[in-house]
């Protein structure tokens, strides 16, 4: 059996690591492309690294620039690798374009998708990443929910012809055994944490500058690890030198995963427009403040673990002041062992049957190995 599984971005690397293992520990052949969506080393290669994944067997390398001429740049050449390595079925992760890429040029080829994290929905409709999930929902034959509420809009969705499995949230995996593996103390510290890439927020100065006047009034201590795009428009909009004199806030370089894992265990609170945060906050008990109103992992919010407060700076600035969860922690994600039921739900949807091989047609093979 082999497994082609597409990565782009840091939340891809995170939930391949613990799939890439567990495929070796099964003896399954996996072929891993790494699109280059994230091209910065810190958002890149440090996580390979320290999350003990291979170097990838097709490093794609696209060029930056408008999500039509990016995706087009990633469907060429994922078709071409699809055709060199006819896989048994193709896994994506998530909701980024390298996601959508990958479902997209493997359903054309005939060849079955498998989705980790399908079902999360938002009433965003034009919200990229909403888009991007939709899609690849619908072009998929295995959908991997990673919650109750993910599942049961699935079931609702009526996707003929899938199977659905509800396996827990491999982020959860990952999170937990890094805080076992290094001895990551998990306390309610002096801090909040910070963390902004959406687009919504950091390509709108209104927005950006609204969250950041939030977090500046808040007069609480604020580390802000700044992702590179949101960095270039800290830049572009003059911000930076704006709050220079706001001393609460400590603006730092990307962190590596372990470094970052390090950093929401020991804050106090979270303030975040990703939904691979929320959920990571939720994961160590920290309560969490949404700065963008979008209404991914709506169970958060009614375990009443989370706030949405959007950019809004008085409501970001209370909110890290007076928000606090209740007692109860539900447990919504899984017990810590989705990688596992990941890898079960694949082999027995895909481990026998025709061979994927006899549904391509010959082709060139213009992809570079490992470049």
């Amino acid at each position: 059996m082999k497994v082609l599984s597409v990565v782009g971005t840091r939340p891809n690397f995170i939930k391949e690591a613990l799939i890439n293992s567990e495929l070796k520990k099964r003896g399954i052949e996996e072929v891993l492309v790494h699109t280059g969506q994230h091209y910065d080393f810190e958002m890149s290669r440090v996580f390979f690294s320290q999350l003990d994944i291979p170097e990838p067997d097709y490093h794609l390398q696209v060029s930056t620039g408008l999500a039509g001429k990016q995706t087009g740049e990633m469907l060429e050449a994922i078709e071409q690798i699809l055709i060199e390595e006819k896989p048994d079925v193709t896994l994506v992760y998530g909701d980024v374009t390298s996601t959508l890429a990958g479902a997209l040029a493997s359903a054309k080829l005939r060849i079955p998708v498998a989705h980790v994290e399908a079902g999360v929905r938002t009433t965003a409709r034009y919200n990229p990443e909403e888009i991007n999930r939709r899609a690849s929902d619908v072009l998929s034959e295995l959908l991997l929910a990673n919650c109750q509420d993910a599942y049961d809009e699935l079931l609702k969705e009526n996707h003929t012809g899938s199977s659905i499995v509800l396996t827990g949230d491999i982020m959860k995996d990952i999170l937990l055994s890094t805080v076992e593996r290094f001895d990551i103390p998990v306390v309610r510290g002096n801090y909040v944490l910070c963390t902004l890439h959406r687009a919504e927020n950091v390509d709108d100065r209104h927005n950006l500058s609204c969250i950041l006047r939030g977090l500046a009034d808040s007069r609480a201590r604020v580390v802000f690890p700044v992702h590179p795009r949101t960095r270039k428009r800290l830049e572009e909009f003059s911000l930076l030198r704006e709050f220079e004199g706001a001393t609460n806030i400590e603006f730092t370089e990307p962190q590596g995963y372990i470094e970052f894992v390090r950093l929401l265990a020991g804050a106090n609170k979270v303030v975040t427009d990703s939904g691979g945060v929320r959920r990571e906050a939720y994961i160590l008990e920290k309560p969490a403040i949404i700065a963008i109103n979008l209404t991914w992992f709506p169970c958060i919010k009614r375990a009443g673990w989370k706030v949405v407060t959007g950019p809004d700076a008085a409501s970001i600035a209370d909110a890290i002041a007076n928000f606090e969860p209740p007692k109860d922690h539900p447990v919504l994600f899984g017990d810590g062992k989705a990688y596992v039921k990941i890898v079960d739900a694949i082999v027995e949807h895909f481990g026998s049957g025709e061979p994927t091989g006899d549904r391509l047609s010959s082709g060139s093979k213009g992809v570079t190995r490992k470049v």
